[in-house]
């Protein structure tokens, strides 16, 4: 699997996500449903800057997120819950796998 530096639709789940424009297309909560750009990330948790600054559950929601070459990813909550500083790391991980051994 080649990954890139730039952010595609293929290794979005291991790049930062801050500053990218977003959109929570599923949710338990339809107080959750809205759109915005991405502030923040924590493990569990997605801060969106919408008419004020909202926390979005990782877990119980599926985003869509705006890539900076104009294409939308649908990405389940689920597949990015971690802490963003080890979810990044695993781009080096993938593309150096002797590294690590």
């Amino acid at each position: 699997m080649k990954l890139s530096k730039k952010r595609t639709k293929e290794n979005i789940i291991y790049h930062e996500l801050i500053g990218l424009p977003v959109r929570v297309v599923k949710s338990t909560h339809k107080g959750y449903l809205l759109s915005g750009i991405v502030i923040d990330e924590t493990k569990n948790i997605i801060v969106i800057e919408s008419n004020g600054i909202k926390k979005i559950p990782k877990n119980v929601s599926t985003f869509e997120f705006v890539l900076p070459d104009g294409s939308a990813i649908e990405v389940e909550g689920k597949k990015i819950i971690g802490r963003p500083e080890d979810r990044t790391k695993n781009i080096y991980k993938i593309k150096n796998p002797q590294t690590f051994k």
